[in-house]
């Protein structure tokens, strides 16, 4: 790159501008999971937030010489344009404390051995789900210490792929699926109040290969279809290893199954997320609105965690178990 700042922008500004479209391109290459080409591309798809910052960077340098390139930044909004769906957020007065279902996630990685920060961000948050990735089994020792979750299912691994369920409702035909990546997915009901949902706990195994790109893939689009299939209200909860730009969410596309988190970066934790990637997510399926999300603080972990506050639909409530 030339070494004069003002030489830049002919350079990097058509970069970002290519960069931002990156998820159009993805999108448009879900039929070739496995392919090198499109595992590459989705793989540059997941950092908009750097294109964002390179284009406005460019722009400004180069608005010096000409006001014309203020035109590039016409692109900025592309990041939320091209992000998968939202679910919708509740309207109206606040719902009734008992139609409130508080789901926190957090990557608490496999390294880490204490669960005090974790703990006293739930005290703080005081969710109803927590679901855990990287629960190592001294982890899964130590959250003994979290009280308050009568109902628990750990999975916990030698590898970065242990899961952990801490809830206030009772857990039933818990499910543990079998990958043959190595990764893992956790499957379970929850009798909340008067309703059946259905809770798939996931880790992916992460996309640094096109195979194990077109596995991650597969396996979204097998959940959406089941969801599709049984009706039930559903959370899709963990580190999902894919950015809302990514042609993995497609595989959620015909399913109902949205975002209930946002686009605020929750991976690598350092600078609380500055410059990184949203890969932790709560996804719901349409029976769902979000009246709340947010991302908590550092918890001794490379990743950081969310909490969504979502609220079942009142034609949905009373399913029965």
């Amino acid at each position: 790159m030339p070494s004069n700042p003002e030489k830049w922008p002919p350079l990097l500004l058509p970069l970002c501008l290519t960069g931002l479209l990156l998820p159009v391109v993805s999108a448009r290459l879900t039929d070739y999971p496995a392919g090198t080409v499109a595992w590459l591309i989705d793989l540059a798809s997941h950092w908009q937030w750097l294109f964002v910052l390179g284009l406005t960077y460019s722009c400004v340098i180069a608005m010096r010489r000409s006001l014309r390139w203020g035109v590039a930044l016409l692109a900025l909004p592309l990041p939320w344009l091209t992000a998968s769906p939202l679910a919708p957020s509740v309207e109206g007065d606040a719902p009734p404390r008992e139609r409130v279902l508080s789901i926190a996630a957090a990557n608490v990685h496999h390294g880490n051995g204490s669960v005090a920060a974790l703990a006293k961000w739930i005290d703080h948050a005081s969710p109803d789900l927590v679901v855990l990735n990287e629960v190592s089994p001294a982890y899964a020792a130590e959250l003994g210490r979290i009280a308050g979750y009568p109902y628990r299912h750990l999975v916990p691994s030698d590898d970065p792929f242990g899961i952990g369920i801490l809830s206030r409702f009772p857990l039933s035909g818990i499910n543990d699926v079998p990958s043959e990546n190595g990764s893992r997915q956790v499957e379970s009901r929850i009798l909340w109040n008067t309703t059946a949902v259905t809770l798939v706990a996931i880790h992916p195994m992460p996309p640094i290969s096109p195979q194990d790109h077109g596995h991650r893939n597969v396996q979204f689009a097998s959940i959406g279809a089941a969801a599709r299939s049984h009706g039930e209200p559903t959370i899709v909860v963990g580190d999902l290893n894919a950015t809302p730009w990514s042609s993995a969410f497609s595989g959620f596309a015909n399913s109902g199954i949205r975002r209930a988190t946002g686009l605020a970066p929750t991976w690598p934790a350092i600078g609380q997320g500055l410059l990184g990637i949203p890969i932790d997510h709560v996804l719901v399926s349409d029976h769902w609105s979000v009246s709340e999300r947010m991302i908590g603080p550092n918890i001794g972990s490379d990743h950081l965690p969310v909490m969504v506050k979502i609220v079942l639909k009142p034609d949905v409530a009373g399913n029965g178990y």
